[in-house]
């Protein structure tokens, strides 16, 4: 694995590393082998200690979809104040991204900048999605997971659960690259609740008012889709990135289709497992194992707060990308002091009694 040259004293490590103002002068030093990775458990402390966060961020032309047509197009230039979240991807300094009066990074995106032979592969990815404020479901996911170079957050930090601060907090901490659910959506986009079930927008009014308005703006800037080695990174479908379900082979077929052979990590239906395409049919897959990927694919980790498959423990997934392969784990945790939360909170019980079933 390649590794990037020293720190210059009195520079920025990421500026150094990305802006490419001038070439490398010496051989490029190689990691010490027996140097353990960081575990998805450990706080980030800042971007020099992370050093696969940066892999393959910008958005890909070929795989951001737009919703409706099944097109592919042109990825729309951000709009909006992208700050705090650009500041959590970029290990919570984005000093070195020059900014257009309009918040674009088309013209100043990171990965131009970065020479070819000192690009770094990611090796190692935790998977989590539709967290929903269960702070237990989240603990346990943290304390079991294995080593990893980073995290991602397929959406649906907050809903149903009754810690939607703690939880946020968590993630924002240790800056995982996180993708914007419907439920994030819906606590800053009110005229979306017409869509919810009446518990359902009754969680979402209640934490609007829980978490305050920094945290708000934390949830308006996340982003709909992200690609990573390739792979694209959506809450809920390529075709519709934020709200429609793959839950039958129909809509996976049509899903399938659009992804050109690609592969796909999505959550939003709480169930995890693996549709694919054999002999033109489709097909789907679960365990508690690991997964040789083949595109075309759609890969769902499964809920860290609200699993929907009938087991209930958290669910989520270890991909390697060196390897080509995506690790679906589950673990066990504290559901009586997560339906505490949601009791104290005076939330819809059925919400605190649906975890003890997994349904």
């Amino acid at each position: 694995m390649r590794t990037l040259r020293p720190r210059r004293p009195g520079r920025s490590w990421l500026a150094g590393r990305y802006h490419g103002d001038h070439s490398l002068s010496g051989p490029i030093p190689r990691r010490d082998p027996g140097h353990p990775r960081r575990a998805c458990h450990q706080p980030a402390s800042g971007a020099a200690d992370r050093p696969g966060l940066l892999c393959d961020l910008e958005p890909d032309p070929e795989l951001c979809i737009s919703k409706g047509d099944g097109r592919c197009r042109q990825a729309p230039a951000a709009t909006g104040d992208r700050r705090l979240h650009r500041r959590v991807q970029l290990g919570r300094s984005a000093r070195h991204v020059r900014r257009s009066p309009d918040c674009s990074d088309a013209e100043n995106s990171v990965r131009p900048h970065l020479p070819a032979p000192v690009r770094k592969t990611c090796v190692k990815i935790a998977v989590l999605s539709d967290i929903h404020a269960n702070w237990q479901g989240l603990e346990a996911v943290l304390e079991d997971c294995p080593p990893v170079d980073e995290t991602l957050c397929l959406g649906d930090v907050v809903g149903y659960g009754g810690d939607p601060t703690r939880c946020v907090d968590e993630v924002v901490e240790r800056g995982w690259l996180t993708l914007v659910g419907n439920h994030d959506r819906a606590c800053t986009d009110p005229a979306i609740l017409e869509w919810f079930n009446e518990d359902a927008a009754t969680v979402v009014r209640w934490t609007v008012e829980e978490i305050g308005e920094n945290r708000l703006e934390w949830l308006r800037d996340l982003p709909e889709s992200k690609t990573k080695e390739r792979v694209l990174l959506v809450h809920a479908s390529p075709r519709d990135h934020i709200y429609e379900y793959v839950l039958d082979t129909a809509v996976a077929q049509a899903n399938l289709e659009l992804l050109d052979g690609r592969i796909c990590l999505h959550g939003h239906t709480h169930v995890p497992g693996i549709f694919g395409m054999s002999d033109g049919q489709v097909t789907h897959d679960y365990r508690v194992d690991t997964f040789r990927l083949a595109g075309p694919a759609l890969v769902n980790p499964g809920s860290v707060g609200q699993p929907r498959d009938g087991v209930p423990m958290a669910s989520y997934g270890i991909w390697d990308v060196d390897e080509g392969t995506f690790e679906f784990r589950r673990v066990g945790y504290d559901i009586g002091g997560a339906q505490e939360a949601i009791r104290k909170a005076k939330l819809p019980e059925r919400f605190a009694l649906r975890l003890e079933t997994g349904r």
